[in-house]
């Protein structure tokens, strides 16, 4: 039992030691530095003129949208941690999960992952190893969908002429493809044999995290579906905020710029991808897809007050009402 206290505490601390620090100034001034960089040629007030005439039924349709997407993504979680034999359901999870968004809208390097691991393990005991591999397995059920997503829209919507540019996102998405086969592979058949080599506390950690991922894949008849599903979500509420902004683009180019600019948000330097998202969303409207400066501008500004603006809002409400021992930086 002292061990066990011993190991939450360390997992606490583990965690506050994340989530403050360093990067975060960092990951303030990268986004800031970039966007006034690119944003030196932008006519705002013409941006600003086209953001003031949009539909506010449309704006509110797109949060509706994105905000489906939650308990969707907490039905699957709830399923993948079931596979470890926890009996948990996705509405148990749906405010820990909105908490964890919360904290990615402020942190780099997906950190808002590693806090709603903590919370799960807080909450329902499971071992935050174990919790950890599980949403590792759901990053990955993500990032194969949106890869899939990103050659099948992109050669609808582009043939078989590609921006030069644009490269950069198929390369970003092939190497992560790469690396997570590998890291499979690694975890599948490497792992159990150079865990012998390593103290016993490291070799329960690195078991427990290894059954966290690979057990989750026996949920993948129904993860997968759903992982379809929310990305439905994500490409309808692009779909919206284009028409609060009276645009139009066909099905195929919604999609790519919607996986595009998800894929960007794994850059692990800025809290979900702020400023590498906006340049990609406007450089694909304009030079992919033909709209106007201002208008790819608008459409990225709304974009993303709609997806991380509305959380940094809706989460901080949800966090100020979380119990403070469950807070960032709380006393034990």
């Amino acid at each position: 039992e002292q061990l066990a206290e011993e190991a939450g505490h360390t997992d606490e601390l583990a965690v506050r030691r994340q989530l403050f620090g360093w990067r975060e100034l960092v990951s303030t001034a990268i986004p800031l530095a970039l966007i006034a960089f690119f944003a030196r040629n932008v006519d705002w007030s013409l941006a600003f003129v086209t953001l003031r005439n949009s539909d506010p039924l449309y704006v509110i349709a797109a949060l509706g949208v994105y905000y489906l997407s939650f308990p969707i993504r907490a039905i699957r979680w709830a399923r993948l941690l079931r596979e470890g034999g926890v009996d948990i359901r996705g509405r148990d999870l749906l405010r820990i999960l909105m908490l964890g968004w919360f904290v990615n809208c402020l942190v780099p390097a997906k950190l808002g992952d590693l806090y709603r691991s903590y919370l799960v393990k807080r909450r329902f005991g499971i071992s935050l190893s174990r919790t950890v591999g599980v949403v590792v397995a759901e990053r990955l059920l993500d990032l194969f969908v949106v890869f899939g997503l990103l050659v099948v829209g992109g050669y609808v919507a582009f043939g078989r002429t590609v921006l030069p540019d644009l490269n950069v996102v198929y390369v970003t998405g092939a190497a992560l493809g790469v690396l997570i086969v590998l890291g499979l592979v690694g975890i599948y058949a490497l792992a159990p044999r150079l865990a012998r080599f390593f103290p016993a506390e490291f070799r329960r950690i690195g078991r427990l995290f290894r059954e966290g991922v690979l057990h989750s894949f026996r949920a993948l008849p129904v993860a997968g579906p759903l992982t379809l599903l929310v990305w439905f979500f994500e490409a309808g509420r692009l779909l919206f905020v284009l028409g609060a902004l009276g645009l139009y683009l066909p099905p195929s180019q919604i999609v790519f710029v919607a996986v595009a600019s998800s894929l960007l948000t794994t850059v692990p330097l800025t809290p979900a991808g702020f400023g590498f998202v906006e340049i990609a969303m406007v450089y694909v409207l304009t030079a992919g897809f033909g709209l106007a400066q201002n208008e790819a501008v608008a459409v990225a500004v709304l974009d993303r007050a709609v997806s991380v603006f509305s959380v940094i809002v809706v989460g901080g409400v949800v966090y100020l009402r979380t119990q403070r021992s469950e807070r960032i930086g709380a006393g034990p």
